[in-house]
């Protein structure tokens, strides 16, 4: 079993070539995952100097290694929640940020060329329980009042045109939501950054910074480099040291397994659309055929150690043992972790923290948010007016009890999973 993201076994081919570190730029982005590279593409194709400087290579964090799955991502509350908290419009503004999100996240791959074997093939999401399936009609009820959205509930009775398990109560499909190769489009973004002047400098970790006259000092080990601007675009792997962001987000850990080949007739009873799929338990679960349709990629939340393989391997094969006791006693091809960054309202957030910008905290769904929200993040300090989001006015506060250590989070877990039991 290979203990890589199996997405590395299906690149773009040649990687683009890294520089030394330069003594000035406009702008220096720290991180270069989806959120950093959208940022520097936008604010080099109008004219800045640009750094990306990674403390590993573009993409080594949860860009290059995540499950591949895109989607609107509506919101975890939902629009009763959201109204609850923020009235109405301003709940029906968030969620329609999450249709225009993927709109334009669709119309850049498109317009881009970037071959990333995208599948836009819907999400099926299965009801754990008949109050849950109630839940879940209500909530697609609710959401249908938001131009554009669209969805079917499924009754028990029909899912099996959806998802080959007996497990649910029926479910819900979302037909605006899909798949891709994430590493194929880290590499892509990457090239585009290079080939429109950007520079991109790897394996540097940055310390800190500090502010002069013209701008901030940024600290690495190999020495500084002064910068006018700075973005924040570290994410779930935002390291302590920038204690500040640190604080208003929870990394969370997130597993994948990847089966070996199965049978065509196998995996089309298990998944006869080829959609992505999930479900309502509290340890979320996301699952979907790869690119090719030859095997099926399975994630789920991940206790202990990132690097305790066999572990979470084990984990994945019992979660998904229940849902597909077919794959019971398949092998593994490939087995890897990971972590993602949840904050404490379960939104995305994008703004200006102490003068330095930020967009982070996309709460497990980030392809489709953070190249959305870099791109807009690139107009923003561009001084555009048309680059406002439904976002931007969130408040992104640090809870006073809580300090960058997710402590108890394993507790938290196991609590969640008996939760779950208990359906």
């Amino acid at each position: 079993m290979k203990t890589y993201a199996y997405w590395n076994d299906h690149r773009s081919g040649t990687r683009p070539t890294f520089i030394e570190k330069p003594e000035a730029v406009d702008v220096a982005v720290i991180g270069a995952g989806f959120t950093g590279l959208s940022t520097a593409l936008g604010l080099v194709r109008a004219g800045r100097s640009v750094a990306v400087m990674d403390a590993g290579e573009p993409g080594s964090g949860c860009s290059s290694r995540n499950g591949g799955m895109i989607g609107p991502s509506m919101h975890k509350l939902g629009l009763r929640g959201l109204t609850s908290k923020y009235g109405e419009k301003q709940a029906k503004d968030i969620l329609s940020e999450g249709l225009t999100a993927i709109g334009f996240f669709r119309a850049f791959i498109d317009t881009e060329g970037i071959d990333c074997d995208l599948q836009m093939t819907g999400r099926f999401r299965g009801a754990m329980s008949d109050q849950d399936f109630q839940k879940l009609t209500e909530e697609v009820k609710d959401l249908e009042t938001i131009p554009g959205f669209k969805a079917d509930v499924i009754p028990h009775s029909e899912q099996h045109h959806e998802v080959g398990t007996d497990l649910y109560r029926g479910g819900v499909v979302y037909h605006q939501d899909g798949g891709l190769n994430p590493a194929k489009l880290v590499d892509a973004l990457t090239q585009r950054v290079v080939d429109s002047g950007g520079m991109l400098v790897n394996n540097t970790f940055v310390q800190g910074w500090d502010r002069d006259k013209d701008g901030y000092r940024l600290s690495t080990a190999s020495g500084s480099i002064k910068a006018r601007e700075i973005v924040v675009a570290t994410n779930g792997y935002t390291p302590y040291a920038f204690r500040k962001f640190r604080r208003r987000i929870i990394p969370i850990r997130s597993a994948i397994a990847v089966t070996e080949e199965l049978e065509p007739d196998l995996l089309d009873r298990l998944s006869p659309h080829s959609r992505m799929h999930g479900d309502t338990r509290r340890l979320v679960v996301y699952y979907r055929r790869t690119p090719d349709g030859k095997r099926l990629l399975l994630g789920s939340r991940s206790q202990g150690p990132l690097d305790a393989y066999d572990r979470i391997a084990a984990g994945i094969r019992k979660t998904y043992s229940q849902i597909y006791p077919e794959i019971a006693d398949i092998p593994f091809s490939h087995c890897w972790a990971g972590t993602v960054a949840y904050t404490f309202d379960h939104a995305p957030h994008t703004g200006t923290l102490d003068g330095v910008h930020y967009a982070m905290g996309y709460c497990g769904s980030g392809v489709v948010r953070s190249v959305f929200l870099g791109s807009r993040l690139a107009g923003k300090i561009l001084g555009r007016d048309d680059c406002r989001t439904a976002f931007d006015d969130l408040p992104f506060t640090a809870p006073f009890y809580y300090w960058g250590y997710p402590l108890g989070m394993n507790l938290l877990m196991k609590w969640h999973a008996l939760r779950d039991r208990m359906i």
